[in-house]
């Protein structure tokens, strides 16, 4: 059995999550393509690349919160929120966690460091 595993090994949206294809954010190309073929995470770095306003802020920050972060940054349980701004796509994700990984983490913006 293979217990070196990422914290998150797949990212998926919930079979009957409620949110509408054609709205926000179901309408990103992203979180399209998330909710079709769900995201595959290896252990190491993955990118996200495209254009501006195609959802993958929107997308990071819903993982981030699925998996018990605050979407503005910081480490687990740290709750420091400005006002809010994210998406209800973070309670349609289901997180499939690495076996025998933390439960821990840091999520780490640009942003995080001005507030």
């Amino acid at each position: 059995m293979d217990f070196d595993q990422p914290p998150v090994r797949r990212v998926e949206v919930a079979p009957g999550h409620g949110l509408r294809e054609r709205d926000w954010p179901m309408s990103l190309p992203a979180v399209r393509h998330l909710a079709r073929d769900g995201l595959d995470l290896a252990r190491g770095v993955t990118f996200l690349v495209g254009e501006n306003g195609s959802g993958k802020s929107t997308l990071v920050e819903a993982v981030a919160a699925a998996y018990g972060l605050s979407p503005e940054g910081g480490s687990t349980h740290s709750r420091h929120s400005t006002r809010k701004t994210e998406s209800p796509l973070r309670d349609a994700l289901v997180v499939r966690r690495g076996l025998a990984a933390s439960k821990w983490g840091f999520f780490l913006r640009a942003e995080t460091m001005h507030g």
